[in-house]
């Protein structure tokens, strides 16, 4: 038996026209059948890291790299990633940017028919990787009609049908639902009784009190900590480090600001109803949204949160019903900021991504500059606006997305998982953006699965299942934990 899993020796990288390294003086050892949980503010290289654990750091990604890696005693200079594929498996944040095919058999088969293996015996893989991650129902199923979980649960099995010994999972909780993370958690923690190691980059942290051995924590490209995972429950590393609350609603309730004056609503919903063909639909919504108000949506995964939202911002067009804006006219503005920022984000720095379309507001050019510098400081993301935005950690995207739009000054602000990579620091920068928004009188709508979030921002919770709206109220009396079990169906525990 290996001595270890994965090696890695004063591991330094740096991407292309960067000054800082992005990696500096890694050194960890990692036995088989551990379970890592790695962890830090967005942009301290956890990422990078993970490119390099499977060879895309060096042989895809450019950059200055020295030190070595060792997977399985491979080193990863000296082998094709084809190779390190079947000792080692990678699942992205997002598992559509994996996937290479349409049907879930056909994704299944994929990597060991490009390995040359037999027909018999790629069936049998299909097979038990389908049941090893509960979905061998789907198996002829569209994989791009699956949820956010069932298609994480497929790129894991995906990977599984290499029989690799080592899995590291990039962010995969970010767009689940409570019950789809446990589920996934649940897949890793038999994963790891089989003796696979595990390797979980993530910033929500509930998770790994149960089923982490050890805690990595990152900043600014360094191992600042490598503990037990009760390190988590300690808030001054917490604070210092950017790390989220692994017990969330086990804390005392303490929104931000709860208070919204009452005023005319900036929109009524009236009995809206909105159907794709496919027996789902959005029936009888009912709602409104006042000035300087931060309304949270949560549901389920496909209870039709996004839905909605696409409805408000004109994307789609209602069926029945009406929206009726305050001032009733185009100059009404909405602005939407999509899950997945890498399909809005279109320029080639974070500058021009904010300063892009406001010629609209008539502001002239050292006004506009203002603004811009203005937003940029208050998101941390002055040091970056010379940067390609889709060279930036997922975190950093979804910022700079939140600024782009802000800096546009919209009447309602639609976020969809605004959240997404980030870590408890850079959480608390948007955090005090919506607090200053809120005071200006700016309608937020905020979906998310994010608790934490949830807890500081919103002023007000409705709840969506299977397209009806079941539940409104204030976020305090609605944000527990028996309204959420009957809000996700399977609900036993937090996804933070």
């Amino acid at each position: 038996m290996l001595d270890y899993a994965l090696e890695i020796n004063n591991l330094n990288f740096k991407y292309p026209h960067q000054i800082n390294q992005a990696l500096k003086n890694i050194g960890v050892k990692i036995k088989p059948g551990e379970f890592l949980f790695i962890t830090g503010k967005s942009g301290c290289g956890k990422s990078t890291l993970a490119r390099c654990l499977n060879g895309i750091i060096p042989h895809i990604m450019g950059g200055e790299f020295s030190g070595e890696v060792l997977v399985k005693s491979k080193n990863t200079l000296q082998h094709e990633i084809s190779d390190l594929a079947q000792d080692i498996g990678f699942i992205f944040q997002n598992p559509e940017s994996q996937f290479f095919t349409v049907k879930v058999e056909d994704e299944l088969a994929f990597a060991p028919e490009n390995m040359g293996l037999n027909p018999p015996e790629i069936e049998d893989r299909i097979e038990w990787a389908l049941n090893e991650v509960e979905m061998g129902e789907y198996r002829f199923e569209n994989v791009f009609n699956l949820s956010e979980g069932q298609k994480q649960r497929i790129a894991v099995a995906a990977n599984l049908t290499l029989l690799p010994d080592i899995l590291v999972l990039d962010e995969p909780t970010s767009n689940l639902d409570p019950p789809a993370a446990r589920k996934l958690f649940k897949i890793l923690g038999k994963l790891q009784r089989q003796n696979k190691t595990i390797i979980l980059i993530d910033h929500r942290t509930n998770y790994a009190l149960q089923l982490a051995d050890r805690v990595l924590i990152m900043d600014q490209g360094e191992i600042v900590q490598d503990q037990k995972p009760d390190i988590l429950l300690d808030e001054d590393t917490r604070k210092h480090y950017g790390i989220r609350n692994p017990q969330v609603l086990d804390d005392n309730f303490s929104p931000v600001n709860n208070e919204t004056k009452p005023q005319k609503p900036l929109l009524n919903i009236f009995k809206l109803h909105y159907s794709y063909g496919n027996g789902f639909s959005l029936d009888d919504i009912n709602l409104h949204i006042s000035p300087g108000e931060v309304l949270g949506v949560v549901g389920a995964n496909g209870s039709g949160k996004t839905t909605l939202a696409k409805v408000l911002a004109g994307i789609l067009k209602p069926d029945k019903g009406s929206i009726s804006w305050s001032n009733d006219d185009s100059s009404f503005k909405v602005g939407m900021i999509f899950q997945n920022p890498d399909h809005q984000l279109f320029m080639d720095s974070v500058y021009n991504e904010l300063n892009f379309g406001l010629e609209e507001l008539k502001l002239k050019t050292e006004e506009a500059a203002y603004k811009i510098d203005l937003i940029l400081n208050s998101m941390n993301l002055a040091k970056l606006k010379k940067r390609h935005p889709h060279s930036l950690s997922g975190g950093e995207k979804q910022r700079t997305l939140i600024s782009a739009f802000l800096v546009r000054e919209p009447h309602l602000l639609i976020m969809d998982e605004p959240t997404t990579g980030m870590d408890y620091y850079h959480m608390q920068k948007v955090v005090r953006e919506i607090n200053r928004l809120q005071k200006e009188d700016l309608g937020i709508m905020i979906i998310s699965h994010d608790l934490e979030f949830l807890q500081q921002t919103t002023t007000r919770l409705v709840i969506l299942s299977q397209g009806k709206l079941i539940k409104e109220g204030p976020t305090e009396k609605l944000l527990t934990k028996e309204n959420l079990r009957q809000c996700f169906p399977g609900y036993h525990g937090l996804s933070s």
